[in-house]
């Protein structure tokens, strides 16, 4: 029996979906399975930052975002604490074997770096395009 996938989601990954974007339901329609999928405590604590401040057009999607977190996704403590939170989510996707949800070119070039499969939105068409997930 194969395990089931798992997702590290990213602060603007998560952004883009509370922006309205079904980016789940597009992941799962892409692999033909619902993953299981983590958020660190690192992007959690990011989001509660962004939710804080004035700018209506970033705290109203960073307080949906958290809600969003609570509700679908499990929230998992880094091993590291002291790393930037993209190092946390590489050790973390390459220790667990996950994917990861992000928009980040850097992030995503280390992914790539590390042969850790990536999903990301395409913006001209607003689709999730998942790369290095076998399904």
């Amino acid at each position: 029996m194969r395990k089931k996938p798992c997702i590290v989601l990213d602060t603007n990954m998560l952004m883009t979906i509370a922006r309205g974007i079904n980016v789940f339901e597009q992941i799962e329609d892409i692999i033909e399975t619902k993953p299981e999928y983590i958020v660190l405590t690192q992007v959690m604590e990011e989001l509660e930052k962004l939710a804080k401040t004035g700018k209506p057009s970033i705290s109203k999607p960073a307080r949906l975002a958290l809600e969003i977190v609570k509700r679908y996704c499990k929230i998992v403590e880094a091993e590291e604490n002291d790393l930037p939170t993209d190092d946390l989510i590489l050790h973390y996707a390459k220790e667990h074997k996950c994917g990861v949800a992000t928009n980040d070119k850097e992030l995503r070039r280390k992914l790539r770096e590390h042969g850790i499969p990536e999903i990301y939105l395409r913006e001209e068409k607003m689709m999730v395009d998942v790369e290095g997930i076998e399904y």
